[in-house]
């Protein structure tokens, strides 16, 4: 076998690992999605802390976990993130900085270390809050992402209104 034979079934090799390696990962966030609840994959809710859940007199929190680096967040927010009547909405990022590049009418709140309580290694990502600080409901947004069935589909109440929530 010559070096060049060699070197070409060695990078073959290499891409292969690398296809295979992409491709776990993949299933691996999409078992994630699929599991709902939290990181933990336990059959307990995953709760928040108290500076991300729903206000006074809100039925839940929407929470958009956003990332600076993210095309797809970039177009979430500036194409569907909006204020929703009883419910509050807001983005969470992870420096002020970060949360500056977002322009939009919904709340802005800037902690990493809330923002690494929820992280679960992929931004975009929302999550439905209830009252008492559980996430009751987690999806991953891609860039094919309906966004206005999945809101629809994380808060029901809006299924009639369809894309056009409140301003």
């Amino acid at each position: 076998m010559t070096l060049p034979v060699a070197l070409s079934l060695l990078s073959l090799l290499l891409s292969l690992f690398t296809l295979l390696a992409t491709a776990g990962v993949y299933a691996r966030v999409r078992t994630l999605e699929q599991a709902g609840g939290g990181a933990q994959l336990t059959d307990q809710p995953q709760a928040v802390p108290a500076g991300l859940r729903p206000g006074a007199g809100d039925t839940h929190a929407l929470l958009f976990l956003l990332d600076a680096g993210c095309g797809i967040c970039k177009g979430l927010w500036e194409t569907s993130v909006r204020p929703i009547p009883g419910v509050r909405v807001l983005g969470l990022f992870t420096s002020q900085e970060v949360a500056s590049t977002f322009d939009g009418g919904v709340e802005k709140v800037a902690d990493p270390d809330l923002w690494s309580a929820v992280y679960e290694g992929y931004a975009p990502c929302v999550y439905v809050i209830d009252p008492a600080g559980r996430i009751v409901a987690r999806r991953f947004v891609y860039g094919d992402t309906d966004v206005p069935a999945l809101l629809s589909e994380l808060l029901p109440e809006l299924s009639d209104s369809g894309s056009h929530h409140a301003s």
